[in-house]
């Protein structure tokens, strides 16, 4: 809730009010030089916390990139020579799997599955046949190794029924990373048609320096507080480069980190801490904050009416929350929003 316009007028004008002023049409009144009571509708227009207690993670903060597990992507080859005739997905669409990616014509894919139609027919013929069965089970293979999925070799009826394109299907869910295969396109075995990484999980790869090394371990917990639209995100770490980087001077730690709501994109930059321990510590939200010059105040109440500034030390933060070691203790109530001008009405002069 931002403070309104009433409320930044009522500031500007309540400690400027002749001395006559009826009381009950003062909304801010000041005690002392550092000192505001606020009446219930000035307190109405400004946005209070409480100072809690809770866990705090002594960390150090880490620039890196996001980028997929190595294990978690899987490449689409071609399996046979052929042209493309239609694709169906587009880049960074997510897909399932069974999901059609490509159709592919091959004149080597009609050869086989007339030989596996012509094959079903004689077992049809004579379900005894051992041997047309054993050839029956080599035919339907060869066409799964040439990329055609079992539900689809199981709607061929018959010699000269189904379609002269092979279906290529999604072997895994995930996002198409990379898409190489393109309508008129002619590929060859082995060639590349989509890459498909799956987001569920992402590794958080990011630099610190030597002299931080000594305070870092494999399992150490990972946050992401959550920016540019990410949420919030944790993990550990599972690898500590053995080398230090020849350009930045720094060595590579990666974390593998929970992508809840898939948020997190390959090759974002993101600032990430690394939890060295936790301790008990007063929080206030980062926003109740306000700089003096050197200083660090915020106003803090007791009855929720009577609000004082008051200096504070801080010892670090993580999220959207402060460390406050001096100046406050919990279950006071501090101003979040409105606090600047606050201070604004402490500072004009008395008539």
């Amino acid at each position: 809730m931002r403070v309104n316009n009433f409320l930044t007028f009522s500031i500007a004008t309540a400690l400027t009010a002749c001395t006559h002023a009826a009381p009950e049409i003062q909304l801010i009144t000041r005690v002392d030089a550092l000192t505001l009571k606020l009446s219930p509708d000035a307190l109405a227009n400004v946005k209070t916390a409480k100072v809690t207690s809770g866990d705090f993670p002594d960390s150090i903060s880490v620039m890196g990139k996001i980028g997929i597990p190595e294990n978690k992507t899987t490449t689409i080859p071609a399996r046979i020579a052929g042209r493309i005739d239609a694709v169906y997905v587009s880049s960074g669409e997510t897909v399932k799997v069974g999901q059609p990616l490509v159709s592919l014509y091959s004149a080597d894919f009609v050869i086989a599955r007339e030989e596996y139609a012509q094959t079903l027919n004689q077992v049809r013929a004579n379900p005894g046949d051992e041997e047309s069965k054993h050839y029956l089970a080599l035919s339907r293979q060869k066409l799964k190794t040439l990329g055609m999925g079992g539900s689809d070799v199981d709607r061929i009826g018959g010699a000269g029924a189904g379609s002269d394109n092979v279906t290529i299907r999604a072997s895994r869910a995930g996002a198409i990373i990379d898409k190489k295969a393109t309508v008129g396109g002619m590929v060859n075995p082995g060639d590349t048609l989509f890459t498909i990484g799956d987001m569920s999980e992402v590794w958080f790869t990011g630099d610190i320096y030597p002299e931080d090394l000594a305070k870092v371990h494999k399992d150490q917990r990972v946050t992401i507080a959550g920016e540019s639209g990410s949420a919030p995100a944790s993990g550990k770490v599972s690898f500590i480069s053995p080398v230090v980087d020849p350009t930045t001077r720094t060595i590579k730690i990666r974390a593998v980190m929970e992508n809840t709501g898939l948020t997190l994109r390959a090759d974002m930059y993101m600032r990430a801490n690394l939890v060295l321990s936790e301790r008990k510590a007063l929080l206030i939200p980062k926003e109740a904050l306000l700089r003096d010059q050197e200083k660090i105040f915020v106003f803090l109440s007791d009855d929720g009416k009577t609000f004082r500034k008051t200096d504070v030390k801080t010892s670090g933060e993580t999220g959207n929350l402060i460390a406050v070691r001096e100046g406050a203790r919990e279950n006071q109530i501090v101003v979040t929003e409105g606090a600047s001008l606050l201070d604004n009405a402490l500072n004009e002069e008395q008539p």
